[in-house]
């Protein structure tokens, strides 16, 4: 029970490790910021000086964060409308809405990756990857308030700390692999957890200016090695967060390092040592008016007396911490002190309580698991557990009224048959998700066989189209052609350069270009490279058909197989056949890039160009001059993923996704 203790009192650090100061310090601060930036002459530094600012107010105020933006965009001038602005303005105000609208913060953290990733200028190349990490960093703790930690620390390794090592920005770096690591740590990854501190500290060591981020770091790596049952780790980085402290004697992390500190003591039995140290976090959270971090304390408090063995005292500082979590939308830590109040009820004899107690914690936990839909083994565990704990109850209280006997074996039965009448249903849940699987994959394959089925249908006729063109068709023409030829020979024989002459040569060139069209269009029906050259050649082979004196095709493929399905080929195939179409006939475009590669069992298509672009809105596609129904068709057939990214003057971008069924 007492590491659930912990983890609790962490989880709710790690959620509320801000700092919230009195409004007198806020605008103290706000002054004294407003001021230097006064004295900035330059108009760019001044502009950015402001959006810092709106920065700073977006945890408190969100008008005045609003009108620093304002103001700055002001100042810009016409610099506000380039990409490189573009995105900081759209940065700053993803800030503001971080805590107000979260799906507007994601948003707006997207419009700004668009503009920032895209041509900037030399000198603003690294400021804007610095600010692509820090949006990335948002975005991904924007997912972990949804619930999606481990996407979190995904963006964090794949976007963020890329980010930060290509521009050589040690202290971005270190700080992200520390939210790495107590991502990893609020998920029970300890060991994980420890090697990014460690490298996060290896990244800080010898910098005097990163002062508080290896103060925070001292202090979290020292809570993830006392979750990790490291007591001696633990206590080397506590001492070095000691020595830290007196550099950084303001910083709003004190309290989480004394709330540390009072862990660990508990863990040697110290509890007096413990509940000063867990003192002088309370003072410093109520302080700064963190009421998170008050009710992490208060908890780790009632841990603290629960090791003691105090369970009269434990019961007092869970009541003190009701109020905050009552208040709090995280149903983890009500259904964490509802069983935490329940168990210790039993400790103190007040039966009719603890009951209460566990009703409430067995409506949050079956609220939990409803919610997230999964892990329906463990809910049927917990409700054991419940149904037991409330049998264990009844028994204890049967020991000094044996009237209540009777009752007591009811109740028991009564559990039993609804635990049994639990299993049941949920095994007809089981078997109602799998057969309504089973019927969507029966439906998914007969979608895919009919498609087959039709594309075969239509090649083999295409097929035939180009054989009778190709033998039958072009045979004639090529047949009248040569006796065209005997007969300008004869002509040219006996009345030589006379007009006649002259014209039958004329005949005869044009019917050549006709044989050439015609072997062109009976290769477009049924392209033979694509039997016997493979998917990669084909392509290539008809993009470079395609390119023109002023239209360049660029083909990239990665990691394409051999083995692909013949109506699968075929239908890649005439899905860029007809974007490369369509991008001759309406884009204007002087350059098309065409990708197509394979990675973890799927399939992608990419097909850009720097043409005229187009409205991806409009009803009706065609009015743009762009027919996408075919693709779209085939599209949804094969079950694939179709993203259209176009606006009017800035090109047109398709993006096609399949899953490959192996």
């Amino acid at each position: 029970m007492y590491k659930i203790l912990l983890l609790f009192a962490y989880f709710l650090l790690s959620i509320g490790n801000t700092s919230a100061q009195s409004p007198e310090q806020l605008t103290q601060y706000s002054d004294s910021l407003y001021r230097q930036l006064q004295q900035i002459e330059d108009t760019e530094e001044k502009a950015l000086a402001l959006l810092d600012l709106s920065f700073f107010w977006s945890d408190y105020n969100t008008e005045k964060a609003l009108h620093y933006v304002s103001a700055s965009r002001k100042l810009l001038g016409d610099k506000a409308n380039t990409d490189y602005y573009q995105g900081l303005l759209s940065f700053y105000l993803g800030a503001i809405q971080f805590d107000v609208d979260l799906a507007q913060a994601k948003k707006l953290y997207m419009q700004a990756e668009n503009f920032l990733k895209g041509d900037i200028p030399t000198k603003s190349k690294i400021s804007a990857t610095r600010y692509r990490a820090r949006l990335w960093g948002s975005y991904g703790a924007l997912l972990q308030r949804e619930g999606k930690a481990h996407e979190y620390v995904q963006v964090l390794i794949d976007k963020v700390i890329p980010m930060a090592k290509s521009i050589k920005d040690s202290t971005l770096w270190g700080n992200n692999l520390q939210n790495v690591a107590m991502a990893l740590m609020n998920l029970q990854e300890y060991s994980k957890a420890e090697q990014y501190y460690n490298n996060a500290l290896t990244l800080l060591h010898d910098r005097n200016a990163a002062a508080e981020q290896r103060f925070t770091l001292f202090v979290n790596a020292a809570r993830n090695a006392l979750l990790n049952n490291k007591y001696t780790h633990s206590r080397i980085f506590l001492d070095s967060a000691s020595h830290t402290s007196k550099s950084v004697s303001a910083s709003s992390y004190l309290p989480t390092y004394y709330s540390v500190e009072g862990s660990y003591w508990e863990k040697q039995r110290d509890f007096d040592l413990a509940h000063i140290y867990f003192e002088k976090a309370l003072v410093g959270a109520k302080e700064q008016h963190n009421s998170d971090m008050v009710a992490s304390i208060l908890f780790s408090q009632s841990a603290a007396f629960q090791t003691a063995n105090k369970p009269a005292s434990a019961m007092k500082k869970l009541r003190e911490v009701l109020p905050y979590i009552e208040k709090n939308p995280s149903l983890k830590n009500k259904e964490m002190v509802y069983y935490n109040l329940a168990t210790t009820a039993v400790q103190l004899g007040a039966y009719q309580e603890a009951v209460k107690w566990f009703e409430k914690h067995k409506i949050v936990l079956d609220t939990l698991l409803a919610d997230k839909g999964t892990a329906l083994t463990l809910e049927l565990e917990k409700k054991y557990q419940t149904s037991e704990k409330e049998n264990e109850l009844l028994r204890v209280k049967a020991a000094h009224q044996q009237q209540q006997l009777k009752m007591q074996r009811t109740r028991l039965f009564a559990g039993i048959f609804l635990l049994t009448s639990i299993i049941l249903g949920m095994l007809s849940l089981i078997w109602y998700i799998s057969s309504r699987n089973r019927k969507k994959l029966a439906s998914q394959r007969e979608k895919l066989n009919l498609f087959n089925a039709m594309v075969q249908g239509q090649e083999r006729e295409r097929n035939r189209i180009a054989r009778d063109l190709h033998d039958g068709l072009g045979g004639m023409l090529a047949s009248v052609k040569l006796k065209l030829s005997a007969v300008a020979n004869r002509e040219a024989k006996v009345q030589p350069q006379t007009d006649s002459a002259m014209d039958l040569y004329t005949i005869i060139n044009q019917m050549d270009d006709s044989v050439n069209e015609l072997r062109r269009i009976a290769r477009n029906m049924m392209p033979e490279s694509l039997l016997y050259m493979g998917l990669e050649l084909s392509l290539r082979d008809l993009c470079n058909a395609m390119n023109q004196p002023q239209l360049k095709i660029d083909f990239q493929a990665t990691n394409l197989q051999s083995d692909y399905p013949q109506s699968f080929l075929i239908a890649v195939y005439r899905i860029v056949q007809e974007l490369l179409t369509n991008a001759l006939k309406h884009s204007g475009a002087t350059q098309i890039w065409v990708q197509c590669s394979e990675a973890d069992h799927y399939f992608y298509i990419t097909v850009e160009d720097n043409g005229k672009g187009f409205d991806p809105s409009m009803q009706d596609s065609k009015q743009g001059g762009i027919g996408l129904s075919n693709i779209r068709n085939r599209v949804d057939i094969l079950n694939g993923r179709l993203e259209i990214d176009a606006a009017i003057g800035k090109g047109a971008s398709f993006h096609i996704q399949f899953e490959l069924i192996k």
